[in-house]
């Protein structure tokens, strides 16, 4: 374990631990230069930011005879000290343990109130459950945005804002939503729970229209790209014309950087609302997290740090 930064005793500061998995003996310089470059990227993101001063980050090196974690459906067999893989809920990028014991007897040599754990893989992948885990792995386009993406699940709860991507979990798909528990979805449009920004009607409309269209049109050519096998750079350059093309969408509508009640959200295209028409809970771009997730990490934060 080496601590990559400590501001104050664990007891009044937040204490994440970052595990790194997948790594041999002679891949532990990588390890500290992917934990250098993931943590930089939260602590560069706001609310992260302006509150590094209440975190402590520490760092916890596992050697494994083997590069890479367990990945089922390519027959890349692992096991690894904390049992982390790929194919999660039948889901080829959702990165998990569901080894508790393991993974806290890992965890159990340093101090922390929250875990991430870097995965060395190349294939896009990750993972967030609130007050449990969060993965990423380290080496696709993307690692940077997944470590951060997943860490706002882990952290504060935060809802995926997505809804054309395919998932594990069962969706209503109906007109009937109950109100959910996170604090960056509403299912109410009209009087969404964290108020909205003057002017801005309720629910905001945006072109979600061609938004859908073009996403679901990524979508089926990333399940063509998976399906047979396609290089992992194939992926990456998907993702990049996916980001820029949603980037000059988003940013374009007239209620951009506004909070408001903007529908499609936690996997439902009709119903459930979103704070902001883009934020890093939504897709994969330079945005950062919304206002409302913002405020949702630094309760987080308060709860755990002493000022």
């Amino acid at each position: 374990m080496w601590s990559v930064f400590e501001n104050g005793p664990t007891a009044e500061k937040v204490d994440l631990l970052v595990i790194g998995e997948g790594y041999t003996e002679a891949e532990l310089p990588k390890l500290h230069k992917d934990v250098e470059r993931m943590v930089a990227k939260l602590f560069d993101t706001e609310p992260f930011k302006s509150r590094k001063k209440d975190f402590n980050v520490r760092a916890l090196q596992v050697v494994e005879a083997q590069s890479g974690v367990h990945r089922p459906r390519t027959g890349d067999n692992r096991r690894t000290a904390t049992g982390v893989q790929y194919n999660i809920f039948d889901s080829e990028r959702y990165v998990l343990t569901l080894d508790d014991h393991r993974m806290r007897d890992v965890a159990s040599s340093a101090p922390y109130d929250f875990l991430e754990i870097l995965v060395n893989e190349k294939q896009y992948g990750g993972g967030g459950i609130f007050n449990d885990q969060a993965t990423a792995c380290v080496d696709s386009a993307f690692a940077e945005h997944v470590f951060v993406h997943e860490f706002g699940h882990h952290f504060a709860a935060l809802a995926d804002e997505y809804f054309t991507s395919p998932v594990a979990y069962a969706t209503s798909g109906g007109t009937e939503h109950p109100e959910p528990w996170e604090p960056n979805a509403t299912a109410n449009g009209a009087h969404p729970k964290w108020g909205a920004d003057p002017g801005v009607p309720l629910p905001t409309p945006w072109n979600k229209k061609e938004f859908e269209k073009h996403s679901r049109a990524v979508q089926a050519e990333r399940a063509k790209l998976r399906a047979a096998n396609a290089p992992e750079g194939e992926m990456d350059k998907l993702f990049r014309e996916q980001r820029e093309w949603e980037t000059k969408l988003l940013s374009s509508q007239q209620y951009a950087g506004k909070v408001g009640a903007f529908e499609g959200a936690a996997y439902e295209s009709h119903g459930l609302y979103r704070p902001e028409i883009d934020c890093i809970m939504f897709t994969r771009d330079e945005v950062g997290f919304c206002r409302v997730c913002r405020r949702a990490i630094e309760r987080i934060i308060d709860q755990y740090s002493r000022p």
